[in-house]
């Protein structure tokens, strides 16, 4: 399995593939490609609110999970949610994601102690 970092890696040979390398942008122009990158996340995260709107009103009528076709739309719009933020973690604000999860992870451990079961 691929570690976050190579993920990121392999999304910013991805996107030079596809004419959108970053890698030289001055800092006004990284901010305005944070800017509409932030504006892509809000649409894709929208999207996959939408879809699970749809769920939750199947639910409350029928009782029914949701299909595997639906399964695959949510799993699509997460996977659209995940590359948005590689590319802003990696491209634009030159985050070691993995370091930073860890370290929230830690942060959170301690700030939620009283709720630990186990």
């Amino acid at each position: 399995m691929p570690t976050l970092n190579e993920l990121i890696e392999f999304q910013k040979k991805f996107d030079k593939n596809y004419g959108l390398d970053w890698s030289n942008l001055s800092k006004e122009q990284k901010i305005e490609k944070l800017s509409r990158i932030a504006v892509a996340l809000s649409g894709e995260i929208g999207e996959f609110c939408n879809l699970v709107k749809k769920v939750l009103r199947e639910y409350d009528r029928t009782g029914k999970l949701p299909d595997e076709d639906m399964n695959e739309k949510l799993r699509e719009e997460l996977t659209d949610i995940f590359i948005y933020i590689l590319k802003a973690a990696g491209q634009l604000l030159g985050m070691d994601l993995e370091k930073w999860y860890f370290e929230k992870m830690n942060y959170n451990a301690r700030r939620f102690e009283k709720y630990k079961t186990s």
